[in-house]
C-alpha cells in the first residue's frame, strides 16, 4: 500500500501524513511509518541492490526508481 500511494500521488513527493492515510491508519496516532519504510527499503535493496525511495527533508518521501503498476 505504501508503494501504491507513492506511485499514484500527483505530486512527486508524498508527505508522511499522505503515506499514513494511504495505508488506512490514523495520521494523528500512527507511529510505525518509519519502521515500515525502513523494512520496505531494505527488502528492495536486498532484492535489486538499489534504493526504492528517498526521504526529502521536511517534505516527505519520493520514489527514485520507475515503478510500473498493474492496477
Amino acid at each position: 500500500m505504501l508503494i501504491k500511494t507513492l506511485i499514484f500521488n500527483e505530486a512527486r513527493i508524498c508527505s508522511k501524513q499522505e503515506l499514513i492515510l494511504g495505508i488506512d491508519k490514523d495520521a494523528d496516532n500512527y507511529r510505525g511509518l518509519e519502521m515500515c519504510l525502513s523494512r520496505l527499503q531494505s527488502k528492495f535493496k536486498n532484492a535489486f541492490g538499489e534504493r526504492l525511495f528517498r526521504s526529502v527533508r521536511n517534505r516527505g518521501y519520493c520514489l527514485v526508481q520507475e515503478v510500473k503498476s498493474a492496477y
